[in-house]
């Protein structure tokens, strides 16, 4: 049960960087530019007695070709993660104990779907904005105009801050965090985008796939 919730909380997570950035800010325009960067996810659920903790990288090289790695849980550490969109082939590296899977798109069209559904529900015009200054960081914060809940977490999300960090006259996403009605229980998302030579991804398949 806390594996569906971890899978679908990250799904969440991507739709919301993707939905809740602000065009008067341009937040994104400077990570759109990027054909290789890095992206370092830090999330923390305090939503049971012992607070759970998922920290993965992910590199992307062109958009054509992924590369992940997960930090935290341990249990799923150790593993190297490798698509390739040209050919539709996942790839895990378990120390030289690879394991290749194909038809990948197909399981991506529910990815899609789950996006489609929250699109509506969780539209901007469905939130009341309050953006706040505070120093050198913007932070937005969402407070839905309906009680509607994220039912499929089991828990009442129904706030969520947006943290902008400025650095040279441009904001960077620092994280997003996820609040219940009484502030209770709380989702901490953080995020970081860079530059990053990912060259590396399209040479280890290579490698890899000599294997097979």
């Amino acid at each position: 049960m806390m594996s569906k919730k971890l899978i679908l909380t990250v799904l969440f997570i991507c739709f919301v960087i993707f939905a809740y950035s602000d065009d008067s800010i341009d937040l994104f325009s400077k990570y759109s530019k990027l054909n290789e960067f890095k992206i370092e996810l830090d999330i923390k659920l305090e939503v049971e007695a012992t607070p759970t903790s998922i920290s993965m990288d992910l590199y992307v090289d062109n958009f054509k070709y992924f590369y992940f790695t997960i930090n935290e849980p341990n249990i799923l550490s150790g593993v190297e993660y490798y698509y390739n969109l040209h050919a539709d082939e996942f790839l895990t590296d378990l120390k030289k104990d690879v394991d290749k899977y194909k038809g990948v798109k197909n399981n991506l069209e529910i990815f899609k779907d789950f996006i489609n559904i929250l699109s509506v529900t969780y539209a901007r015009d469905k939130f009341f904005v309050k953006e706040i200054k505070k120093d050198n960081n913007k932070i937005f914060y969402y407070y839905p105009k309906s009680k509607a809940a994220l039912k499929f977490l089991g828990i009442d999300y129904t706030q969520m801050k947006i943290f902008l960090r400025e650095e040279l006259n441009n904001f960077t996403l620092e994280k997003i965090e996820f609040f219940n009605s009484n502030n209770k229980k709380r989702v901490i998302v953080k995020v970081n985008i860079l530059p990053y030579d990912t060259s590396f991804i399209k040479k280890n398949l290579l490698e890899i796939q000599k294997q097979f």
